[in-house]
């Protein structure tokens, strides 16, 4: 997603050619790409960790973290302290926020009881998963780290960051940020369907660079 504020022409474009294909198909690509996000979601575990734990901002309220991204927080915290206890966090200032998501969840992370004895990195420029991703990869590339991340988000948001994380060539193992029964409330129903879309949406902005060998679009995404 491209800068708030910006308007890109690639995003609009793949959004209506993925509008355009799902309605071609009879819904049967979105169908697809939920029941994806469904499978990845509940089949990821919530524990363990290996290399640098990474957590994915999330909008703020109030300049504090959310139910959902207190949870990141929590479980990175939690499963950090068992193997390295290196944390990055990602995520720039969004919405009317004063302070970087980053900013926020480090806040939140010296306030948990505990002695976690946390190392804890920030990136706070980014706005959206694929940004996320990017400048974790280059941040981890300026330190020479060998290590597969583990990637922490809530469990709807899993699949789109395996499907983001894969194609950009890093290695990882993704880590559920809440139990199950707390990610299938429903409240939350409507996150898993959104998710959906963007899996789809991805993936036929994808295929559709490599078809049209658009360089831009290719080099966006790998």
């Amino acid at each position: 997603m491209s800068t708030p504020g910006t308007i890109d022409r690639d995003e609009i474009g793949t959004f209506a050619l993925t509008c355009l294909v799902g309605v071609a198909g009879l819904g049967l690509p979105f169908l697809v790409a939920f029941a994806r996000v469904l499978a990845v979601g509940l089949r990821t575990k919530a524990d363990g960790a290996t290399g640098v734990v990474v957590v994915f901002g999330k909008r703020l309220v109030e300049d504090r973290p959310d139910r959902d991204y207190r949870a990141r927080l929590e479980t990175a915290a939690r499963v950090a302290a068992v193997s390295s206890r290196r944390i990055l966090i990602l995520g720039g200032r969004t919405g009317g926020a004063r302070i970087t998501e980053a900013e926020a969840g480090e806040q939140m992370l010296r306030e948990l009881p505990g002695d976690y004895e946390l190392r804890i990195a920030l990136e706070q420029t980014s706005h959206d998963t694929l940004t996320n991703l990017r400048n974790a990869r280059e941040l981890m590339a300026q330190s020479e780290s060998r290590e597969p991340l583990t990637l922490v988000s809530n469990r709807y948001h899993l699949a789109r960051v395996g499907q983001m994380a894969t194609s950009l060539g890093l290695r990882y193992r993704l880590c559920a940020a809440e139990d199950v029964a707390t990610a299938l409330r429903p409240s939350s129903l409507h996150r898993w369907l959104i998710e959906g879309f963007y899996v789809a949406w991805f993936a036929t902005g994808k295929t559709w660079a490599r078809l049209t060998r658009n360089r831009r679009m290719v080099a966006r995404v790998t």
